[in-house]
């Protein structure tokens, strides 16, 4: 497997605004120039993407560079072009889990938050992305740049024919609205479109609450289940397109 994406750059923060995973064929490496001609047309996205990964954000480095180091000081100027990136944490389970299902194809990786960093889900940064995600729609200036930081939920498209949501289990529609209504809008449209939905949840939660209250478990988010949320993501993905499934 092989992971690329577009990196960029605003005040000196880091967001990956796409991402993509590629399934070789026996001994096939691919460059980032072909990975662009397998998504130049909706054609071509429709005939090489069979699904959609939803996280919370990423936490990613490119390849070459040390993970442990701010990519900004590293003399990085690599953005706004896809690139490959490094096999690390979540990545690697979503590899073992997929590896012998999508041999030639690409399954897009989406964010609710395109900010490339650890941790992201303090209080602090939560009221403002809350507040950000309450003016989008308007001319008001937001703290985050609209265009790398979100995307329009409204009139977002799926790639592929299932959505497998991994965006974890902090959404909270009483602390904070506007997220709560920017992944819902994103989880109704899926919906909507008859795209396969999937996901791993905690079996005493219930199917249903975690739909209702946007539950979706992410692998390392919640590291007493790191374990048995990784193998509940492989046992998704035994089926093609996945479902959804239980952990304990």
């Amino acid at each position: 497997m092989q992971y690329f994406g577009v990196i960029e750059t605003k005040y000196e923060e880091i967001f990956v605004t796409s991402s993509f995973l590629y399934f070789n064929k026996e001994d096939e490496t691919i460059s980032a120039k072909e990975l662009k001609d397998m998504i130049k047309t909706t054609k071509d996205r429709k005939k090489n993407i069979v699904g959609t990964i939803f996280l919370y954000n990423p936490v990613v480095t490119p390849m070459g560079y040390d993970s442990n180091k701010f990519l900004l000081d590293q003399e990085f100027d690599d953005f706004g072009d896809y690139i490959e990136l490094k096999q690390e944490n979540y990545i690697t389970t979503f590899k073992q889990a997929m590896k012998n299902s999508y041999e030639g194809k690409l399954v897009e990786i989406k964010n609710l938050f395109n900010l490339n960093e650890e941790h992201i889900d303090s209080a602090q940064l939560l009221t403002k992305f809350n507040s950000d995600l309450e003016t989008y729609n308007s001319s008001q200036n937001t703290e985050f740049e609209r265009e790398i930081m979100y995307f329009d939920a409204q009139t977002f498209i799926p790639s592929g024919k299932f959505v497998f949501f991994a965006w974890g289990e902090k959404i909270n529609s009483k602390e904070f609205p506007y997220i709560d209504s920017y992944a819902r809008t994103i989880y109704e449209r899926v919906v909507q479109m008859g795209k396969k939905v999937a996901f791993v949840y905690k079996k005493e939660k219930t199917k249903e609450w975690c739909e209702q209250y946007l539950q979706f478990a992410a692998i390392g988010q919640n590291a007493k289940y790191k374990a048995s949320i990784s193998s509940a993501v492989k046992a998704s993905f035994e089926h093609n397109p996945p479902i959804i499934v239980s952990y304990e």
